[in-house]
């Protein structure tokens, strides 16, 4: 990439050679001696940071190099200087370069950890290279921080990593609210931008560059010949907010989330690479929104996602929108791009009664579309008068495609490289940037795999489960053997362990001491995972009483979790709010599921699973299945798993309940036995209700018009109504409006039922 560090290296060497420069390099120790280092600093020095820990650096580099003699503050030793605790980065001046810093084991609280600007006075021809930030985050995933803010012109990031952004708040944003950050040409290129787990919430961004504010401003940012792994923090990987931007040469492979033009004109899209690789169902491509983009010479391979997840979504728009809202994909060409086993290519995407606005001049201009598993091509969402249709080429299953300008091809005309990219005997695909092109070459990111024992240990008391839990690794199955196991207090997980009984019957789980505080029996900690089997847990004891069966810390967990529970019961969880588990707000699971359970006499919601209370859309687990349960007087209800609020950035939740009993459940007035606020995946099938939620409803479903839901063959006896405000019920709901016995109602269930399906009356 020619840049203007380039042309500094020459010069530099040229100046020195004819002895007109007198560069120094000065090491520094502690943020003293960099202090005095940076005010005597001059155009051509070099100041390298000591190698080791510098804990809560915040470090300001006020430098005035020149085109001709650039200043380099870098790391003393590639690789080990590493920034913890609280440190923090602003950079304002012009002609330097930061490099090989390493930002890890902490996070900058209360501001950006990297900041082109220091107060007022913005960075100009300013490199950022070879630096690393990774796992660089508060202890509340709701914590919101951004790792990097660009402000000023001329800056450049390059060859670096930046990965394991768990928390709320964009990593990186490109900054447009001072008049000397817009216009400002930064170049964003060759960085490895690596993995960003679902947020469970809106605000998860990867890269932004401006906001609605700034829609009409022009920016001419560059983001070109990055690699984007696994970036799904929310729907928006990359979000587009303002005008005049090149997205170039980019990879990005496993993204559950799209690249979204979401305000903004004459943004160019050229040449990037949209992979699904092993998560097809919610990977995404392009979501295009406002008017005169160029979409050229794209490639999109496996892409499964639906709606504003689509491989590629040509959006509707709310009529006279103001700027935060949406305005119309218009004017906007579509050439030369690839798309193949893309199931879902949206036209008029958010259709619905606001945005009703449908999408004008789109042409399709020799793009090529690959589906042989499928008849149609597009998916349309509402009137399409506006699209046009030129070259286009496609294969699908021999369903005749009905708009012009869409012609057949043979399927043996394309063939697998070996790269897995589809390639024919006139276009053959390569990828812009490989791995070993982007990100600092020198450095390994921290992985989050676990990697998982096959450890087995066998406990036959308290103390001995207690010490086992304490000295547990990863995977570590905890056995249990006695019948009986009487608690002294709960116990914290902080590794996945699985604790299973094995004999007849279940293990019996209680408090012995007297007025114990009513701590759970398990509480999942940052860090900790469970699986456990075969245990009945007793919240009520001749010597002590509990809240919970299990639940999440109540303080916030930065780490995600699941939770498996199978052939358990929990019983006598009757005090106020006591439940069988309760997911805390600030946690968030990947799965939890439970199967074979029993809940009976609990006070509470039995499994409490709510997200936020504010309607932020935020919700605390990714996928709920619970299947084949029981669900026995319980007072406030079976289950409560909710995300308040009309966000549309991410996927979850998505519930399956199916083959459950609910008997005596949720008869609070107004209440439901089953509520489910926001869910976006559902599936109810195969549930029985008897005197439950007579009160108000056997199932309350708040559901958003894009929920993908099934509510089928479900028979209730003097129970409430089911309410989904989109009537989403199936053709198999027998409401039974009659007193009888538990014995009478169990018969009746019995001969409704022919082993998943409910028979017709």
């Amino acid at each position: 990439m020619k840049n203007f560090f380039t042309k500094l290296s020459m010069t530099v060497f040229l100046a020195a050679a004819l002895g007109t420069v007198q560069a120094k390099n000065v090491l520094v120790k502690d943020m003293n001696a960099l202090k005095s280092a940076v005010k005597a600093v001059a155009p051509g020095d070099t100041i390298s940071l000591a190698s080791g820990r510098w804990v809560d650096a915040k470090i300001k580099l006020d430098i005035q190099g020149t085109e001709q003699a650039g200043v380099v503050v870098q790391a003393q030793e590639t690789g080990k200087t590493f920034l913890t605790g609280n440190s923090s980065l602003e950079m304002a001046g012009e002609y330097f370069t930061v490099k090989g810093l390493i930002f890890t084991d902490g996070y900058a609280k209360g501001r950006a950890a990297v900041r082109f600007r220091i107060k007022s006075k913005m960075a100009k021809h300013v490199r950022m290279t070879e630096v690393v930030m990774d796992h660089y985050n508060p202890a509340d995933r709701f914590e919101k921080t951004s790792w990097v803010e660009l402000y000023g012109q001329h800056n450049e990031i390059d060859h670096c990593y930046f990965g394991g952004k768990l928390n709320a708040g964009v990593l990186m944003a490109v900054r447009l609210n001072y008049k000397e950050s817009r216009e400002n040409y930064h170049q964003i290129h060759n960085n490895i931008f690596g993995s960003r787990p679902k947020l469970g919430s809106n605000g998860g961004e990867t890269l932004r560059v401006g906001t609605s504010t700034y829609a009409n401003v022009t920016s001419a940012t560059m983001i070109e010949n990055n690699i984007f792994d696994h970036c799904s923090g929310e729907v928006e990987v990359v979000s587009i907010k303002s005008s005049d931007n090149t997205i170039k040469g980019n990879v990005f492979r496993g993204c559950e989330g799209v690249m979204t033009m979401r305000h903004g004109d004459r943004n160019k899209v050229l040449g990037n690479y949209f992979l699904g690789e092993e998560l097809p169902n919610n990977s995404g491509g392009l979501r295009i929104i406002n008017g005169d983009h160029e979409v050229k010479g794209n490639y999109f391979q496996n892409l499964g996602g639906r709606r504003f997840f689509a491989p590629l979504g040509i959006m509707n728009g709310v009529p006279n929108s103001l700027a935060n809202r949406y305005i119309r994909a218009h004017h906007v060409t579509l050439e030369d791009n690839h798309l193949f086993n893309c199931p879902r290519i949206e036209l008029c995407v958010g259709s619905d009664r606001e945005r009703t606005q449908t999408p004008d001049h789109i042409v399709f201009k020799n793009n090529t579309f690959y589906n042989p598993n499928q008849g149609d091509i597009f998916t349309k969402l509402d009137d399409i008068s506006g699209f046009t249709f030129k070259g286009n080429k496609y294969v699908n299953n021999g369903f005749k495609v009905k708009e012009k300008g869409m012609k057949a091809i043979d399927a043996d005309t394309y063939h697998k490289t070996k790269e897995g990219l589809w390639a024919s005997k006139n276009f053959t695909p390569e990828l812009p940037v490989k791995d070993n092109e982007a990100g600092p070459q020198w450095y390994t990111p921290i992985s989050d795999a676990i990697v998982l024992t096959d450890k087995h240990t066998k406990v036959a008391n308290y103390e001995a489960l207690a010490e086992a839990i304490a000295n547990a690794e990863n995977g570590e199955t905890i056995e249990i053997t006695a019948d009986e196991i009487r608690f002294m207090k709960g116990l914290h997980l902080t590794k996945f362990v699985n604790i299973v009984y094995k004999g007849e019957g279940q293990s019996l789980f209680h408090y012995l001491a007297e007025g114990s505080s009513r701590q759970p029996f398990f509480t999942i900690e940052n860090g900790g995972s469970l699986k456990i089997s075969g245990i009945k847990f007793n919240g009520r004891s001749d010597t002590g009483i509990v809240n919970a069966g299990i639940s999440t810390s109540t303080s916030p967990m930065i780490q995600h979790y699941t939770l498996n529970v199978e052939n358990c019961t929990f019983q006598n969880f009757d005090g106020s709010d006591y439940c069988a588990f309760r997911a805390y707000t600030s946690t968030f699971a990947d799965e939890i599921t439970f199967q074979n359970c029993l809940f009976t006499n609990i006070s509470g919601v039995a499994l409490n699973i709510n997200g936020q209370t504010e309607k932020l859309g935020r919700y605390s687990a990714e996928q709920v299945t619970i299947e084949n349960c029981t669900f026995d007087k319980v007072m406030t209800g079976a289950m409560a798993i909710t995300r308040m609020g009309n966000d549309e950035s991410t996927t979850g939740p998505a519930v399956v309940v199916k083959n459950c009993d609910f008997i005596e459940t949720g008869n609070k007035e107004l209440g439901s036995a089953v509520l489910l606020w926001g869910v976006q995946q559902l599936e109810l099938d195969g549930l029985f209700f008897y005197n439950s939620g007579a009160s108000g409803r056997t199932i309350r479903f708040e559901d958003p018009l894009w929920a993908i839901s099934k509510i089928d063959h479900i028979l209730s006896i003097n129970s409430g109504r089911i309410e989904s405000y989109y009537k989403r019920t199936g053709e198999h709901i027998y409401p039974i409006n009659k007193t009888m016995s538990r014995q009478e109602a169990m018969k009746m269930k019995s001969s409704y039922k022919t082993g998943l399906i409910f028979g017709t009356k």
